[in-house]
């Protein structure tokens, strides 16, 4: 059964074939014209506009309304006739049939994002949001960040955005294997009216993972200028939306950070088990209390490589900390790297427990933690 409605206008017989074929796994009923009338679209709704730019004589006169996604195709390289069509309202245009697998790849991010739509018209999310903190750099947050978000997509089938708010240099997109070409400085223009569609143009979705990916500009000169009302308006309108929404904290105390602190429902704190890590805790700990983050049980302690030949214990911690922890990571560095290298996804099935000790670990984490903040 097909979710999807598409019209290709075009006379080339071949083409409507190859085009019709290529659609039919992701589930597009297409209709195809030889020629361009604005009646077609007063008759039925599509969800994809195809054109083949040898059909149309003035890509400018295409009148697509704003719920159609317009995608042009072309056999030649041709600038001005390109930039008519993104001017026109073009979402791209795909050099066809040569770049088939963009096209393909297109189509799948398309497909989840009007899914996501009807999905969040019909008031799908609960709209938690969690922030991944450590007063102390090199302390794991935005790998253990990553792999919550995944473990709670996967495992739990709950709808997960990730923000990385490190907006000056983070790399949360290479534990992804992804390279996002947008980031939410694109959002400054849109601030003031800004909705889930906006969020859905910069967002990149991860199928492997099954969550959406939103990164920072990794410019400084871009990152100063980002205001603090962005990332509040960012949050609130993805928690809305989603399930679950997973902030990656930089560990200096800046507006980004603290924006993000104060907007989260639950802080997890990722704590390195040695001298360093517990004094830096203590000065966040004094911050938190002086702003009231992570009040009535909404923050949780997570220990990260833990090791059986480490001096401090789980006790020791415990009492040094006066507060209970909630998770505790082994380290398990060499059999990760692998998995660290080629950005790939630490769980890939329902079933799937995980195949080191960290992933099992957090696995375990993120069990818990359902059961804690969905009770």
């Amino acid at each position: 059964m097909s979710n999807f409605k598409g019209l290709f206008i075009s006379k080339n017989q071949v083409w409507k074939e190859q085009l019709s074929n290529l659609l039919n796994d992701d589930q597009i009923e297409l209709t195809t014209v030889s020629d361009w009338k604005r009646t077609f679209l007063e008759q039925q709704h599509y969800h994809y506009i195809f054109v083949d730019l040898e059909t149309i004589d003035d890509p400018r006169k295409l009148q697509v309304p704003s719920t159609s996604i317009l995608i042009g195709l072309t056999s030649e390289h041709d600038f001005e006739i390109g930039r008519e069509l993104l001017v026109a309202g073009a979402k791209d245009l795909i050099l066809f049939p040569e770049e088939e697998h963009r096209l393909n790849h297109l189509i799948k991010e398309l497909n989840n994002q009007f899914l996501f739509q009807k999905e969040a018209e019909s008031g799908y999310g609960t709209g938690q949001v969690h922030a991944f903190y450590s007063a102390k750099g090199g302390s794991g947050k935005t790998l253990l960040a990553s792999m919550v978000a995944q473990s709670l997509s996967i495992h739990q089938q709950l709808k997960v955005l990730v923000i990385d708010l490190n907006a000056q240099f983070g790399n949360i997109e290479v534990l992804f294997g992804s390279q996002p070409f947008r980031s939410y400085y694109d959002l400054i223009p849109v601030m003031e009216e800004m909705d889930i569609r906006h969020i859905q143009n910069i967002g990149q979705y991860i199928e492997e993972a099954n969550l959406t990916l939103i990164t920072g500009p990794t410019d400084p000169a871009k990152a100063e200028q980002i205001p603090d009302e962005l990332i509040s308006r960012l949050i609130r309108v993805a928690k809305s939306q989603y399930d679950f929404v997973i902030l990656d904290l930089p560990t200096s105390i800046n507006n980004l950070s603290f924006t993000g602190l104060n907007e989260a429902t639950h802080v997890h704190y990722v704590l390195t088990p040695d001298s360093l890590g517990l004094r830096a805790y203590k000065y966040a700990a004094e911050m938190f209390d002086r702003f009231q983050i992570g009040k009535n049980d909404n923050l949780s302690i997570i220990v990260n490589r833990v090791h059986s030949k480490l001096e401090l214990t789980e006790k020791d911690i415990s009492k040094i900390l006066d507060r209970e922890v909630h998770g505790l990571i082994h380290s398990d560095f060499f059999s990760i790297q692998p998995t660290l290298n080629m950005g790939g996804a630490f769980f890939k099935k329902v079933k799937d427990k995980g195949s080191t000790k960290v992933a099992k670990d957090v696995k375990k984490y993120s069990d818990e933690l359902i059961k804690r903040t969905m009770r």
